[in-house]
């Protein structure tokens, strides 16, 4: 299984306002609103990925930003704290296939938590600070993330309806 998504806590509003200018690469159309079980079929082409697509709705304190065709993982903590401006953000993903899982975690614009584990790149695996439940036992492997993210995602509300939003991939 794949899942990665970025939340911001902040009205769905400001976070596509700071998404938009944070991506930096072209748009293919504006936002387009779209029912939660169309938005695979609306982001691709004859079973190809149009660009960088992410689906957008609200879970309140929060806006989920759902990185439907990837592209966003592996990207620099001081990109990731740029996105959070002064507010929390949190950045996770896994895909149990390659096996590889990635936690950021930043607080009022500060970074707290980075975890990167790729077992088909190990150069860039990535350990640094802690968050309050790893207090007795901190994260280990990629594994110990993926739960992490797993649970996560069971506390956001997704909704049936959001935003299908698609920049330009290279």
């Amino acid at each position: 299984m794949v899942s990665s998504y970025i939340r911001m806590r902040c009205p769905v509003e400001e976070a596509m306002a700071r998404y938009g200018r944070w991506i930096g690469r072209p748009e293919l159309g504006p936002p387009r609103l779209v029912r939660e079980r169309d938005k695979i079929d609306f982001a691709l082409a004859d079973g190809n990925w149009l660009g960088l697509a992410v689906y957008i709705y609200d879970s309140a304190p929060w806006t989920v930003l759902e990185e439907l065709s990837g592209g966003l993982a592996l990207r620099p903590a001081t990109d990731w704290v740029t996105l959070a401006e002064n507010g929390d953000l949190v950045y996770a993903g896994y895909n149990d296939t390659v096996p590889y899982a990635q936690l950021v975690e930043v607080e009022k614009g500060r970074l707290v938590r980075q975890f990167l584990e790729d077992e088909q790149d190990p150069s860039a695996n990535v350990d640094l600070g802690r968050l309050p439940e790893e207090a007795g036992e901190p994260f280990e492997d990629w594994i110990q993330v993926m739960g992490w993210v797993e649970e996560d995602e069971e506390k956001l509300t997704p909704s049936e309806q959001g935003w299908l939003w698609i920049h330009r991939a290279d």
